[in-house]
């Protein structure tokens, strides 16, 4: 909508203000159309679409304030101007009640009157281009809310169709940030426990004893601190859904009370002796390989085969870059959201440079990205050099370090990254730089990895086996 063509209905029963109105349009070039009464305005407005409506408040017949309400009852989104000789704070009140944007008084000078015209043809704009967002983003939803609809995403929102109803375990895999708990939550809204419980347990936050009192429960006076009953994330969760999240986490002791849980249905407080009947569908996630743990003896067999009756894999970014666009503009939104910041998205030639990035870190890295942006732009308009910069500044606070716990290290240790070296080695080194970045501060490190300190804990335990992690 330029202003040159915005179409104005104006309403007033003085034959010489609605001359003043139609001299003004034509001034103006506005698409404007001026009526004598609020009876015919509200049956042009019925038959055809206006960007905004400027009236008059005491007309007889229909007055404004009537006429406000009426155009409201059949587009509740119309921009309204209200004008009148009969100024009065009560008036001012019952315009704005009645849904009016504004209160011009009468006489009015024509150039204040376009300033007001025109920040109202402004918010009409900023509403509609918004509104317009938020109907694309829910498009690019479709699919149980998730963002995206690239070929890599298919057979997962296929695989979420097939058994979101059917009350089976599913394994969710995939690398970190690629958005496990998303599937999970979509298997759950998807299907008939929809309207129960979603318990969600980070299975690499807790040491066994907690996750165990929070998994099971515990009865009063179990341990130390104990001074009440307390029922588990498990019992909460009946009727519905529980999500396992870094199932590969959890000890050999911690594997064998969930495969008695799985096979029994059943759960017993620590310090209890009744059991506890549950009913719940376990959906588990883990970015490690159970399969190659299980040949390695790291995981156990009969749990890994009780988890994994269906089984889901997540894409990487890197598979899926035709998703960077509408993942953008979602995260855009929501950040701008939060944040109140006037930006509406990135260039093409912005979301190009994103396209080309690897994104090791996946949707968390990009979102990341998106948010650091955003915060910091100077125009509604995010180009390639805010972009760039970000990069090369995350890169520059990011120096390679020597590996923790062994001195100078191998030969190669400061080398760049082989083209073809495992995730687990990405992996490695992009914690690694993280803690250099930060002088060794484990819980900012964290923080900036997306991880909490256990799982922090357990991933330097797994690189340097040897070492104090």
């Amino acid at each position: 909508m330029s202003a040159e063509h915005a179409r104005i209905l104006f309403v007033d029963d003085d034959p010489v203000t609605c001359t003043i109105f139609e001299r003004f349009c034509e001034d103006r070039a506005y698409a404007g159309t001026v009526l004598d009464s609020a009876e015919k305005a509200v049956a042009r407005f019925r038959q055809e679409p206006f960007d905004l409506v400027v009236t008059d408040l005491r007309m007889p017949g229909m007055d404004g304030l009537a006429f406000v309400r009426a155009l409201k009852e059949h587009d509740p989104e119309v921009a309204v101007l209200v004008v009148t000789g009969y100024s009065s704070v009560e008036n001012a009140v019952e315009s704005i009640k009645a849904g009016a944007l504004d209160f011009i008084k009468k006489p009015f000078d024509l150039d204040e009157l376009g300033i007001q015209i025109e920040q109202a043809l402004q918010q009409v704009r900023l509403v509609r281009e918004n509104s317009l967002l938020k109907r694309r983003l829910r498009d690019e939803q479709a699919d149980f809310g998730m963002v995206g609809s690239s070929p890599a995403m298919e057979p997962v929102f296929e695989r979420i169709r097939k058994v979101a109803d059917i009350p089976c375990n599913v394994l969710i895999t995939g690398e970190s940030g690629t958005g496990k708990e998303l599937v999970a939550r979509a298997l759950h809204d998807a299907g008939e426990r929809a309207e129960q419980p979603f318990v969600v347990i980070d299975c690499g936050a807790l040491t066994d004893t907690l996750l165990e009192s929070e998994l099971f429960g515990h009865e009063k006076g179990a341990f130390t601190g104990a001074n009440a009953r307390k029922r588990g994330l498990l019992e909460s969760a009946q009727g519905g859904t529980v999500f396992l999240d870094e199932i590969c986490n959890i000890s050999d002791a911690m594997q064998m009370k969930l495969l008695r849980v799985l096979q029994e249905q059943q759960v017993t407080r620590v310090g209890g002796v009744q059991p506890q009947s549950i009913d719940a569908r376990f959906v588990v996630a883990t970015n490690r390989d159970l399969a190659a743990m299980v040949e390695a003896g790291e995981f156990r067999h009969d749990l890994y085969h009780r988890l994994n009756v269906v089984g889901i894999e997540l894409p990487p970014l890197r598979r899926r870059t035709e998703d960077i666009p509408a993942l953008t503009r979602f995260f855009v939104q929501e950040v701008r959201d939060r944040y109140g910041r006037q930006v509406e998205g990135f260039t093409a030639e912005a979301l190009g440079r994103l396209t080309a990035l690897p994104w090791p870190g996946n949707l968390r890295e990009l979102r990341n990205l998106v948010e650091r942006c955003v915060v910091l732009a100077d125009s509604p308009w995010i180009g390639p050099d805010l972009v760039d910069q970000l990069i090369e500044q995350s890169e520059t606070e990011a120096p390679s370090p020597e590996p923790a716990g062994t001195g100078a290290g191998d030969p190669d240790e400061g080398a760049d990254l082989p083209l073809m070296a495992s995730l687990e080695e990405v992996e490695r080194r992009h914690i690694l730089r993280v803690l250099e970045a930060v002088d060794g501060h484990r819980e900012q490190a964290a923080r900036i990895l997306g991880v909490n300190k256990t799982t922090l804990w357990r991933k330097l335990k797994r690189f340097a086996p040897g070492e104090k992690a």
